[in-house]
C-alpha cells in the first residue's frame, strides 16, 4: 500500500480498500495480514500484481509477470490483464519466455540478443 499512499491520490481508507479488491481480484484476499516471507513464490508474484494495479495505471509493465505462478492461476492473471486491457483501457506490456502466454496476447514482439526479430498483430 506504501506506493499508492505516496502518490497522494487517493485516502489511506481508499488504497486500502483498493488493495483488498485487487487481493480479491486474485485470489489471495486471505494473505492479506502475512507477511511476504511466509507466502509462496506464486503468492508473493500475485501480490506484487495487486499493488501494481492499486493506482489504476494506463500502463502495467511485468517482467515474467506470471513466471513464478502454476497454470491455473496464470490463466487467472491472464484473464484478469485482458479485463483489464479490454474495460479499463489499460495497456499491458509483458516480457515473458512462456508460449502459451505470448500466444494469447493481443500482439506479440520476439527479441533475440536485443533485437527486435519479429513484432505483429494477431
Amino acid at each position: 500500500m506504501i506506493p499508492a499512499l505516496k502518490l497522494g491520490k487517493y485516502s489511506y481508507a481508499e488504497v486500502e480498500q483498493k488493495a483488498y479488491d485487487k487481493l480479491k481480484m486474485l485470489g489471495v484476499d486471505d494473505q492479506a495480514l502475512k507477511k511476504a516471507g511466509k507466502l509462496s513464490g506464486g503468492q508473493q508474484q500475485r501480490v506484487a500484481i495487486a499493488r501494481a494495479l492499486i493506482n489504476e495505471p494506463a500502463i502495467i509493465m511485468g517482467d515474467e509477470p506470471t513466471g513464478n505462478l502454476d497454470s491455473k492461476n496464470t490463466g487467472i492473471v491472464f484473464d484478469i490483464f485482458q479485463q483489464l486491457s479490454k474495460e479499463m483501457g489499460q495497456t499491458i506490456i509483458a516480457v515473458t519466455h512462456d508460449e502459451d502466454f505470448a500466444r494469447r496476447s493481443d500482439r506479440i514482439i520476439e527479441m533475440a540478443d536485443g533485437v527486435i526479430t519479429s513484432h505483429g498483430h494477431k
